[in-house]
């Protein structure tokens, strides 16, 4: 049996970290949107880790609402990095010779499907 607030608190620290990514500019000079969505991830990963530590019906059912609302803005990350794979990512505001790779869509993706894990585990363990 996984432990389940270990796996919340391992997607929440994954989401801080790849906020972190953004927010530092591991990418070269992005677009302010970039920064402030680094900034929620951030956030939203201290909220999930948060509710991983503390334990209750009424946490349960606001971390399902946290976790799926944090899949479901993965989607767009995932998407753009497949998309712009070999091309550059700057508009040309502030210029960058970044070139995109999908690789960069992996921690995207394994948050999705921790959260997809987690959301699983949270209504099981409700509905039971």
């Amino acid at each position: 049996m996984i432990n389940l607030a270990k796996l919340e608190i391992l997607l929440g620290l994954l989401t801080i970290l790849t906020g972190m990514l953004y927010l530092i500019g591991v990418f070269g000079p992005t677009e302010s949107i970039v920064i402030t969505w680094g900034f929620i991830e951030l956030v939203v990963g201290g909220i999930v880790v948060f509710l991983g530590i503390n334990k209750n019906k009424i946490a349960d059912f606001v971390e399902m609402v946290i976790v799926f609302s944090l899949v479901l803005i993965q989607a767009p990350a995932i998407f753009l990095w497949f998309a712009f794979n070999g091309n550059g990512i700057s508009d040309g505001t502030p210029p960058t010779t970044f070139v995109a790779h999908w690789i960069f869509a992996t921690p995207h993706l394994v948050t999705t499907l921790l959260g997809i894990v987690v959301i699983g585990y949270l209504f099981k363990r409700n509905t039971t």
